[in-house]
């Protein structure tokens, strides 16, 4: 019996590291569909691999949905943990680690076709003279303010591309896959009057970004990078792409 009971003890103290090393991340996104969305199965494609790699290595997520810039703004000081999925900056490049790459997106611009006809993007001075909308928050908004052009940022997506579709702007930069289902999904009768620009403003990596700040930063950027090899190894990332329409 006192065998039984010592090795019992044993197996208890073994198992006890690994439960109490598991943790839950809170991590802030927004709304992006078809990247990310609360109203999407699992949060989307950018969610399920962000959940899928760090329940692979043990852990979980939950996550926070709030406005963009205020994503940017939290995890950069430390406030939260971290934030996806998120293109690269110069303050992401100071205050965070960066993961392994969960999708890529290419950024382009919607317009009016009675406006500009067969119009297509030739560099960042062509914006100069033209009213340019946008999301705050994102990773264009740098860019412009570089290039001193002049814009009209809306608190998301919808309503940029509602001010375009109205006429009081003449382009939207935004993700090609996400500019289209946002239109489809909010304007349809209007589908037929937008088109987009066929060279893209930029084709970038979306990351998980992770604050260097964070007491559990660099515990959520090593228990990440571990399941997403994991789960790239036994086939559920490129399911998710699959699933999703989107690329590595």
């Amino acid at each position: 019996m006192l065998r039984i009971f010592a090795i019992l003890s044993l197996v208890a103290v073994l198992l006890a590291p690994a439960a109490a090393m598991a943790k839950n991340f809170e991590v802030l996104t927004g709304e992006w569909a078809p990247y990310v969305s609360e109203s999407m199965d699992g949060g989307g494609p950018t969610a399920l691999v962000v959940s899928e790699a760090l329940k692979a290595a043990g852990h979980s997520a939950t996550f926070k949905y709030v406005p963009w810039a205020r994503t940017e703004a939290l995890t950069q000081d430390g406030t939260a943990v971290g934030t996806f999925p998120w293109s690269n900056n110069e303050n992401f490049k100071k205050t965070c680690f960066q993961s392994t790459p969960l999708a890529t997106q290419k950024m382009v611009f919607f317009y009016l076709k009675d406006n500009l006809g067969d119009w297509d993007f030739t560099g960042l001075d062509q914006l100069k003279n033209m009213k340019v909308g946008g999301s705050r928050g994102y990773t264009y908004v740098e860019m412009f303010e570089q290039a001193g052009i002049k814009t009209d940022f809306a608190a998301d997506v919808t309503k940029s591309l509602r001010k375009l579709i109205a006429g009081r702007l003449d382009v939207v930069p935004e993700s090609k896959l996400v500019g289209w289902q946002t239109i489809k999904a909010n304007y349809p009768g209007d589908e037929s009057k937008v088109a987009n620009a066929k060279t893209p403003l930029f084709v970038k990596k979306l990351y998980l970004q992770i604050s260097k700040k964070h007491p559990d930063g660099q515990a959520l950027y090593d228990a990440f990078e571990k399941g997403f090899q994991m789960i790239k190894d036994n086939g559920t990332y490129q399911q998710i792409l699959d699933k999703y329409g989107l690329s590595k």
